[in-house]
């Protein structure tokens, strides 16, 4: 991805007009492809159109029938979120949106943001009590044995994550301070409306935090697209005055993530356009933005771009990145060794 791909994303991002943009056909083509391949489709599209870019009917036509699709995704997307955190609540049941709707909501255009699962946290203490009236309302059959992070299952079209926890660290320090920590997070929530309903969410300094974590996991694993990255840099840029970065940075050090999260903003500051207004956070550079980066632009969301075997592209990431966060990328063998021999369902 060149600078020409990241201006028109960024004038849709910021909503910052364009000028003087020539591209030929074969450009547009490829610029959409890999719009699609970073997940950020609607995004791009929106902005080739709504910029006036010359583009000619055909891609224009195009253009306009992916934003339309994402649109309706989100439509879906939004009723679904909205319908099943009314049920949540009607059976006073804990819990909080995270990632997906409850970020698109801060967009300039929330509908053009690519819609995936509903993911839905209510802890360890209320995740039974809420599978099981997940099951009395819809003719699910759920496993009676308890996941180790989330149940995964559909209605109505739409694929939920109801979480008993919200990530999986193979160091069990760092697990214990980020369970509590979220179930904190629980009870001290937001709440914003999507579809005409208040929907809890996570406060800002919590959902920084595990953004950075969630984004963590994928790059050390198969990889993460722009779709992740522009979710954090519009959510920050929103909220960026209601988050404690200080709390944060002594947080995400204590799991060893805070140089991963200084790579990270970096990226958004120099790819994305965000702009930090806040003089409580001063960002470093670090060379792993660079690391992260060229996976990014190479694999795609979720690394589904690359070609090669899933196994090797997740050992050349332990390696690639181990002395960035060397216990946790030591301790993943021995944390699946241990859930295997006590036989919990991953």
């Amino acid at each position: 991805m060149n600078e020409q791909f990241y201006e028109i994303l960024r004038s849709e991002l910021w909503q910052q007009p364009l000028t003087s943009i020539t591209l030929s056909p074969a450009e547009v083509g490829a610029y959409i492809d890999e719009a699609k391949k970073q997940s950020v489709a609607g995004l791009f599209c929106n902005s080739l159109v709504s910029n006036d870019i010359h583009i000619g009917k055909e891609l224009t036509l195009k253009a306009l029938a992916i934003v339309n699709k994402v649109s309706k995704g989100n439509r879906k997307r939004n009723f679904d979120v909205g319908k099943f955190s009314s049920f949540l609540k009607r059976h006073d049941i804990p819990f909080v949106i995270v990632k997906g709707q409850s970020v698109a909501a801060l967009y300039p255009h929330p509908e053009l943001r690519q819609s995936g699962d509903i993911d839905v946290y209510c802890g360890e203490a209320h995740f039974i009590e809420a599978r099981d009236e997940i099951a009395k309302k819809t003719d699910l059959h759920f496993d009676p044995a308890i996941p180790v992070k989330h149940l995964a299952f559909s209605i109505d079209g739409s694929k939920y994550e109801l979480h008993r926890i919200l990530s999986i660290f193979s160091y069990p320090k760092h697990q214990r301070f980020f369970n509590e920590k979220m179930e904190k997070a629980l009870v001290n929530h937001d709440e914003i409306v999507i579809n005409g309903v208040g929907v809890p969410v996570l406060a800002p300094t919590d959902s920084v935090f595990f953004q950075t974590v969630h984004i963590f996991y994928h790059v050390i694993k198969e990889g993460i697209g722009l779709r992740q990255l522009c979710d954090l840099a519009v959510f920050m840029d929103k909220t960026q005055e209601r988050i404690d970065f200080s709390l944060l940075l002594s947080d995400l050090k204590k799991i060893g993530l805070e140089e991963f999260f200084q790579a990270i903003v970096h990226i958004l500051t120099t790819q994305l356009g965000w702009q930090i207004r806040v003089s409580t956070f001063i960002p470093r550079y670090t060379k792993l933005a660079e690391k992260i980066l060229n996976d990014v632009n190479d694999g795609g969301n979720f690394g589904k771009a690359l070609e090669e075997n899933r196994v090797w592209v997740i050992l050349r990431h332990y390696l690639k990145y181990f002395s960035y966060a060397p216990k946790e990328i030591l301790c993943i063998p021995l944390e699946k060794f241990s859930r295997r021999w006590r036989g919990v369902v991953s």
